[in-house]
């Protein structure tokens, strides 16, 4: 009787032993702070002033500066584990938003790497031909004139049609403004002359003829404009072996977000949603 009592006694033992462990280890990961050189060396870099020219490197540090360093990493994981025990990261949106950065950002790092065939390349270039256009590209100059009364435009008319330059010194010369953007636009892709002058009046602009005359007038958003136009080139569609590294990076960056979001679909899947 006397033998059984202490084989149970002790496993009974053996068995709060083991709990009080638990316990203590689950206490020490929630109030232990592991320090090295390691750990304080990247808390250092990752919170260097990029502003201060004379960086110093973490191993040449004084023994003081590095006891600096070391108390305001306590500090920060101090407050940081306290934040989190007060539930704060729920109710403080930035916090929220970043920690939902860092774990999609953890969920993209690890996400299975994938074999690229070349057949697969092709397949998402020609699916994608869009993405891979060269600009057509124009060279002009232009003169323009903010003030766009009944006069200016029929002197601009006169000047186009007759080429007459004295004409064009006594009754415009002193008219011209200033353009907000550019007077010279070289090998400028479509869409750039479409940020300046708007989608009409470029269209107008490439539907002019290549010419050593001044064309026009052609009005803007901002007011009418004679031009010179050099050069014009179409649209070109560039081949899969000139765009094979762009076609790669965007292959790679969709099929990573496709992944993603599978990935993100199983997460919310394991999690219950109650709608209160």
């Amino acid at each position: 009787m006397t033998k059984r009592f202490y084989t149970i006694l002790g496993v009974f033992l053996g068995i709060l032993i083991v709990l009080l462990g638990l316990l203590n280890k689950k206490d020490l990961d929630i109030n232990t702070i592991v320090i090295n050189d390691n750990i304080l060396n990247n808390f250092y870099l990752a919170n260097r002033n990029l502003e201060d020219p004379a960086f110093i490197q973490y191993n040449d540090l004084s023994e003081i500066q590095i006891a600096l360093v070391r108390n305001d990493y306590i500090k920060r994981e101090v407050l940081k584990r306290e934040a989190l025990n007060w539930g704060l990261d729920k109710v403080d949106p930035i916090i929220s938003s970043r920690l939902a950065q860092l774990g999609e950002q953890f969920l993209v790092n690890n996400l299975p790497n994938e074999e690229l065939s070349e057949e697969s390349l092709n397949s998402f270039y020609n699916e994608n031909k869009h993405f891979y256009i060269d600009d057509a590209k124009v060279t002009f100059s232009h003169i323009f004139f903010r003030n766009s009364d009944e006069k200016i435009i029929n002197d601009l008319t006169s000047y186009v049609r007759t080429q007459n330059e004295e004409f064009f010194n006594n009754n415009l010369l002193n008219k011209i403004s200033v353009f907000p953007y550019q007077k010279n636009y070289a090998q400028r892709s479509e869409s750039f002359i479409r940020g300046h002058f708007g989608e009409k009046t470029t269209q107008e602009i490439f539907a002019l003829e290549i010419s050593s005359k001044w064309q026009g007038p052609i009005q803007s958003p901002y007011g009418f404009h004679i031009i010179k136009l050099t050069s014009v080139t179409e649209a070109k569609q560039k081949s899969f072996e000139e765009v094979s590294d762009l076609v790669l990076k965007r292959f790679i960056s969709e099929r990573r977000k496709a992944n993603l979001k599978l990935e993100l679909e199983k997460k919310i899947s394991g999690y219950q949603i109650i709608d209160d």
